[in-house]
């Protein structure tokens, strides 16, 4: 029996090796479709088409099939400047990149050229994992590279966000969210690399309304940033610090038909705030 032991230990280390050199499953496609845009492909049902900013546009839409393919972004001119598209590129419904183009403009002159360059891409890294997302942004004016990590809950929705700057890690942080049982954000808080614990908060109130940038992955200003990762709309956000309450800030809606909103009045008591106006068209 003794002779037997260091064969079958070599049977076992073996089958380690060989355990070792199995490649990781490759998530489930049926799991990563169900996250939340852009890093899944949740079919918008309802297309929003422009956005006024105080009545004047500030951007439009353009679909491929039921997702979002570009938002163009305009300069309040007399006639609507457009200087700016951000497009995505998709392969079978799977998110790649993201990409930004420019052009130069003087808003004294109410100029705005009609030479597009580039201004950043941000490209979706292979999923490891179905709670994992990893993207790769880069500056292509300023030459910078970013690292963004996602973790996704098993609904599918946004909880954590890490960044990394590639040649200056001391501005790293992390964003954290806190969902209700509708998954809308009801808290966030940013936390530094450099510093021990987070200076301020945000808490969130909500309606019972679609919000119309949830399944186009942005927000109105083209960002994958917390206005469009809850379901429904923000009537209210409180900004806070250790001590409370710093300010709120405030949102009316009319909604449309459809349920969406038609338009929101957004003010806030902060003196420092200037209230405005957007509407939206379907």
């Amino acid at each position: 029996m003794k002779r037997l032991l260091p064969f079958l230990f070599l049977l076992v280390l073996a089958s380690c090796k060989d355990d070792e050199k199995q490649p990781v499953p490759y998530p489930d496609p049926a799991v990563l479709a169900k996250h939340q845009a852009p890093f899944g492909s949740p079919p918008v049902d309802v297309k929003l088409k422009k956005l006024l900013f105080n009545g004047k546009l500030f951007a439009e839409y353009i679909y491929e099939g039921d997702l979002l393919r570009e938002q163009k972004k305009f300069l309040f001119f007399d006639v609507p400047g457009h200087y700016e598209s951000g497009n995505f590129v998709r392969n079978a419904g799977v998110t790649e990149s993201y990409d930004v183009v420019s052009a130069e403009w003087n808003g004294e002159a109410q100029y705005v050229s009609d030479i597009f360059k580039p201004a950043y891409s941000i490209r979706f890294n292979p999923p490891v994992n179905d709670s994992l997302r990893e993207v790769t942004e880069e500056n292509l004016i300023f030459l910078e590279i970013f690292y963004r990590t996602y973790a996704i809950d098993k609904q599918g929705f946004i909880t954590r966000q890490e960044f990394t700057e590639k040649t200056n890690t001391a501005n790293d942080f992390s964003i954290f969210y806190i969902r209700n049982e509708q998954h809308n954000i009801a808290k966030s808080w940013v936390k530094y690399a450099a510093e021990t614990t987070f200076a301020s908060f945000v808490t969130y109130e909500f309606d019972t309304h679609p919000n119309p940038f949830f399944k186009l992955g942005l927000d109105r200003n083209g960002q994958l940033a917390a206005h469009a990762m809850s379901p429904n709309n923000v009537v209210k956000e409180t900004i806070s610090d250790k001590n409370g309450p710093i300010y709120s800030i405030d949102y009316k809606y009319d909604y449309a038909s459809n349920g969406y909103p038609a338009k929101v009045t957004v003010g806030s008591g902060n003196p420092a705030f200037t209230p405005y106006t957007m509407e939206f068209n379907y």
